[in-house]
């Protein structure tokens, strides 16, 4: 298990199944690119429940401090399914709704995990979700995000991400918290360690895959990997 756990937060998640595990991002639109693949556990972030429903899923959890989430909503999925975890916060809480179910899914040790969300709404609130995905201990989970048209990934030191062309031929690195070393291949324009890819740096934006797959290994540092749809791959 992930992190240290109570008994009581054991039993209430004991017959959760954790091999896929879904987060429902509840900004402000509903998700247009869903994972690969079905889900084992749907977690719906606050408004996020909304998202799923139409979405035609079923939430396993919700959390959030509940600012918006319809509570006859709410209470008509309790109905039916009694089995929903119901994580309430306060509103003046020092974490994001995000942060607090990206936590919660950490604690369930997933086999894979995939943030689903539509992207757009205010600026600050798409920035701090972004770089959240970089905090060590998420950037450690085997973790793909879909946000919007784009497929967001981010890996820590030792750790490798092979990517492919579907999720998007595009490719943007942003080293987080510091300076990161990469070794790519399969890139137009591969990086090595003698090209240290500082943070806020723009020498990572916008590389072009070269075939179907490529390869990122971080020797040191933290990076998010971005991918989008450019002009198609001839």
């Amino acid at each position: 298990m992930a992190g240290a756990v109570s008994a009581e937060w054991l039993r209430e998640v004991a017959h959760l199944d954790a091999r896929c595990v879904w987060i429902i991002d509840g900004g402000p639109h509903v998700p247009r690119r869903l994972p690969p693949g079905e889900p084992s556990c749907v977690i719906a972030v606050d408004r996020g429940l909304a998202h799923t429903l139409r979405l035609g899923l079923r939430p396993h959890v919700v959390v959030g401090d509940f600012d918006s989430v319809d509570a006859g909503m709410l209470a008509r999925t309790r109905g039916e399914w009694p089995d929903l975890v119901v994580r309430r916060h306060p509103p003046n809480k020092a974490h994001s709704d995000l942060d607090l179910a990206l936590g919660f899914a950490w604690g369930l040790d997933p086999d894979q995990i995939a943030l689903a969300s539509g992207g757009g709404g205010r600026l600050d609130h798409l920035l701090t979700s972004v770089t959240l995905l970089a905090r060590p201990c998420y950037a450690a989970l085997p973790l793909v995000a879909h946000l919007g048209q784009s497929v967001v990934r981010s890996a820590t030191a030792a750790m490798s991400m092979e990517l492919t062309a579907d999720d998007g031929n595009l490719l943007t690195l942003l080293a987080v918290g510091g300076t990161a070393r990469l070794h790519t291949t399969g890139l137009r324009w591969d990086l090595t360690g003698a090209m240290p890819l500082q943070s806020t740096a723009t020498l990572g934006l916008s590389n072009e895959f070269i075939g179907r797959l490529a390869l990122v290994h971080v020797a040191s540092g933290t990076v998010l990997a971005l991918q989008a749809h450019g002009k198609p791959i001839p």
